[in-house]
């Protein structure tokens, strides 16, 4: 039963969030200041065909104008390869949901849709840039708009979702999408879904990064001492006092 409600949740927030905003509660809502719907932002996601592993880490956003914001953050490929960006995401619609599917599951009132480009720096033989669109959930608390996150596996839901490609120095193109759950873009046998919901990468792909993310949570064969130090590789706060120019750990 409680699947069954989960899988009618998502189908109405999809219906709904279909709906947009009468004119003057978007404007309303682009006057605010939403940087906070953006910095400190923790997502993983894919890079190239063999999905290779990819963390983002939004560390600032700064409001520019009342579409457009400055966004700061850091990349780390692999586990290993780390490097800062910055660049701007630029808010093309907004979308509210209806009443009906306002519950403890979702916790969202609408969505903002746009574009980004984000552009690393430092060593070029590892950085590119990464551009395409997204999608940010938000809630209303009074005249505050919060930033969203899915926070229940079993939903399946991406309330924070960037879906685009990562172009290198010398023009290399390769797809590159993260979220704050379900990754978009990745092919079908790319992760299996276990009993709770949540996704566990197939031994296919786990050489490519996702090796420790599957000993930190799902490896069973591991003793605790293991699994602990796995725990904390994925449980640091990777991004912080890193030097402003890739680096290989």
């Amino acid at each position: 039963m409680k699947q069954k409600i989960y899988h009618i949740s998502i189908f109405l927030l999809f219906w709904f969030c279909g709906v947009a905003y009468p004119q003057n509660h978007k404007a309303d809502i682009l006057q605010q200041d939403l940087s906070g719907l953006f910095d400190n932002s923790s997502m993983i996601g894919i890079l190239g065909e063999d999905c290779s592993r990819i963390d983002i880490h939004i560390t600032d956003a700064r409001k520019m104008d009342s579409r457009e914001y400055e966004i700061m953050g850091i990349s780390r490929t692999r586990l290993s390869v780390i490097c800062p960006f910055k660049g701007k995401v630029c808010i093309d619609s907004i979308s509210s949901c209806s009443q009906i599917i306002k519950s403890e599951y979702t916790e969202v009132d609408g969505f903002i849709y746009g574009h980004y480009s984000f552009e690393e720096y430092g060593d070029k033989r590892y950085c590119g840039t990464f551009s395409g669109s997204f999608k940010q959930g938000y809630r209303m608390r009074g005249q505050q708009i919060e930033k969203r996150l899915n926070e229940i596996s079993e939903l399946k839901l991406n309330l924070s979702e960037y879906r685009g490609k990562w172009k290198s120095a010398k023009g290399l193109t390769k797809v590159c999408s993260w979220a704050d759950e379900i990754i978009p873009d990745t092919p079908a046998n790319f992760c299996l879904f276990n009993d709770a919901g949540e996704w566990v990468v197939s031994p296919k792909y786990r050489k490519n990064g996702w090796e420790n993310l599957y000993n930190a949570y799902h490896n069973e064969n591991l003793t605790t001492d293991e699994i602990q130090k796995a725990r904390e590789v994925e449980e640091q706060e990777w991004w912080v006092n890193k030097s402003q120019s890739c680096k290989v750990n």
